[in-house]
């Protein structure tokens, strides 16, 4: 028997969701819908000081407004809350399994210090300092010492040096990434108490029983540390395609705190939903022409093509806005 397709979209309530945010949105809908699937909505809100009153339910609003319905969300589901800020225990039940099992550590680094300790060694991925290994074997003396200085410590995961992870994308095709010189142990709680996407992410995804993971290629070296966690918890790993971003004319990738215009000015301009999903179809390649189409227009459509047309048409790479 076919496995259901479970997809899902997973925004943080950080600000007004930009073209860039509803493009991924429209695409991981795409993906389930396309395929007959189910798609979920969740609410990552760990990060509390960043989170902007009023922002999940204007979220809600725009993805309701263009046709991007969901089965599971904020308003109920099987697999509730899925809110993040609701699942803080099960976060600390997933942390405490790991440290049971040794697998975690406190470390008591600042960024500056990390950057300082790293500067001899080949930069990490994405160009960022590869964390050390500084705190990994510190007697219970000096851990005293830090605490007495008033550190409060992060909690990293004891990363095996030689764990190399291979996965295939379904949009980018094969990776891999030895994830000591990629990344280094990394980081499960933060020193003030949030927990790290890394983990929340991975135990969302798998007790949402989701099994495609579609999201912005930024968060495509995210990946290899989420399989490990994924792996460590005996998880089925699912499926991951790493869309194409939409950046600006600086080559930049949107960002809502750079650039944040969403869809009201495209509202006020008498723009359509239909309008839109055809200008975001268009700007990933997965329609000639930006004529307008709504959503469930656009689904029928790639539900009639073979499995791996939607996968080809976005591989190009990132287009221009």
């Amino acid at each position: 028997m076919t496995e259901i397709v479970r997809g899902r979209y997973a925004p943080s309530p950080t600000g007004t969701l930009h073209m860039g945010n509803l493009r991924t949105a429209l695409l991981a809908w795409l993906f389930a819908r396309s395929a007959r699937g189910e798609f979920i909505l969740r609410i990552e809100d760990l990060d509390q000081p960043r989170m902007q009153p009023h922002a999940t339910q204007q979220m809600l609003q725009d993805l309701r407004w263009l046709g991007l319905d969901w089965d599971e969300g904020p308003e109920g589901g099987p697999y509730a809350p899925y809110i993040q800020n609701e699942r803080l225990e099960i976060y600390q039940w997933y942390l405490q399994r790991l440290r049971d099992a040794g697998l975690v550590y406190p470390c008591y680094c600042s960024r500056a210090e990390i950057q300082q300790a790293a500067a001899h060694l080949p930069p990490g991925v994405d160009g960022g300092a590869r964390y050390p290994g500084t705190c990994r074997q510190l007697s219970e003396q000096q851990r005293r010492q830090y605490e007495r200085q008033g550190r409060r410590p992060s909690l990293r995961l004891r990363v095996r040096d030689d764990t190399t992870i291979t996965f295939t994308d379904l949009v980018l095709g094969p990776q891999q990434q030895q994830v000591q010189q990629a990344i280094g142990d990394f980081i499960l709680r933060r020193a003030d108490g949030i927990f790290a996407y890394q983990l929340a992410v991975v135990v969302d995804d798998a007790l949402m029983r989701l099994n495609q993971i579609v999201r912005g290629a930024d968060l495509l070296s995210s990946t290899a540390r989420q399989i490990i966690l994924y792996q460590l918890f005996g998880f089925p790993i699912p499926t991951f395609a790493h869309v194409p971003l939409i950046h600006n004319e600086q080559g930049q990738k949107l960002s809502k705190r750079i650039q944040s215009a969403g869809l009201a000015p495209l509202r006020t301009s008498n723009y359509t939903a239909e309008d839109v999903i055809g200008l975001l179809a268009h700007s990933c390649g997965l329609r000639d022409t930006a004529e307008a189409i709504s959503a469930i227009e656009l689904a029928a459509y790639y539900r009639q093509q073979p499995a791996t047309s939607l996968y080809e048409r976005l591989r190009p790479g990132p287009h221009t806005a």
